[in-house]
C-alpha cells in the first residue's frame, strides 16, 4: 500500500513539472524504472528539487549538477527566485518582453521598488487597447487604399493615437518611473507594430 502511496505522489509531481521547459536550456527527461515493480515512471528535474529516497539515486545519476535558479524557477513558479537571477537571464526575460508585440502588460523589475497603482494599470492597459485597435485599422487601409470611409477613419484615430500623450492620466501616472517605462516600452511596441 505505501508502494502505491509513493508512485501515485511521484506521478502528480511529474505532472506538475511534465510540461515545463526552461528558455535557453534543455530539460532532461529520463524513464526510470521506480519500486520493485516494472512501473516505468518518466522524471525531470523537477523531480529532483525534493527528490524521493525511492528516485535520489537516480536523480544523482541523472542531474549531477544542482538545478539552476532558472530551472527552480521553471519548476515551481515561485516568484521570490526571480530576485536570485543573475542580471543577464533579467535582461533576456526584459528584452523578450519588450520585443513581444502583443502589448500584453507584463510586470517589469522596476515595479518591485515603484509599484504602479491600479488606476495607472488599467490606463496602460487601456492604451495597449487603443494601439491594438489603431493597428487594425491601419491593416484595413493599408488592404483597402481606395477606401475613403477608411481613410476618414484613420485620420481621426491618428489624432486620437497622438492624444495619449496629454491625457490627465499620463500625467497623474508619470510621478511614476516604472510608469514612465512600460509607457516606453508600449512606445517602442506601437511604432514597431506600424512599420510592419
Amino acid at each position: 500500500m505505501k508502494k502505491i502511496g509513493v508512485i501515485i505522489f511521484s506521478a502528480l509531481a511529474m505532472l506538475a513539472c511534465k510540461n515545463e521547459t526552461t528558455k535557453g536550456s534543455e530539460t532532461i527527461n529520463n524513464t526510470s524504472n521506480i519500486g520493485s515493480d516494472s512501473t516505468s515512471v518518466e522524471l525531470t528535474i523537477c523531480d529532483c528539487l525534493d527528490s524521493l529516497p525511492n528516485n535520489k539515486e537516480w536523480c544523482e545519476l541523472n542531474f549531477p549538477n544542482p538545478a539552476t535558479i532558472q530551472e527552480q524557477f521553471v519548476c515551481t513558479g515561485d516568484s521570490s527566485l526571480l530576485d536570485t537571477i543573475p542580471t543577464e537571464v533579467k535582461d533576456s526575460i526584459r528584452s523578450d518582453y519588450e520585443n513581444d508585440l502583443s502589448l500584453e502588460i507584463k510586470e517589469i523589475e522596476e515595479e518591485k521598488v515603484d509599484p504602479i497603482s491600479e488606476e495607472c494599470k488599467q490606463f496602460l492597459e487601456e492604451y495597449a487597447e487603443a494601439i491594438k485597435d489603431f493597428k487594425y485599422l491601419t491593416d484595413k487601409v493599408e488592404k483597402n487604399p481606395d477606401d475613403i470611409g477608411l481613410k476618414i477613419g484613420y485620420a481621426s484615430q491618428s489624432e486620437e493615437m497622438n492624444s495619449w500623450g496629454s491625457k490627465p492620466q499620463m500625467f497623474q501616472c508619470s510621478q511614476s518611473e516604472s510608469f514612465k517605462t512600460q509607457v516606453e516600452i508600449l512606445n517602442v511596441k506601437k511604432d514597431k507594430l506600424i512599420e510592419n
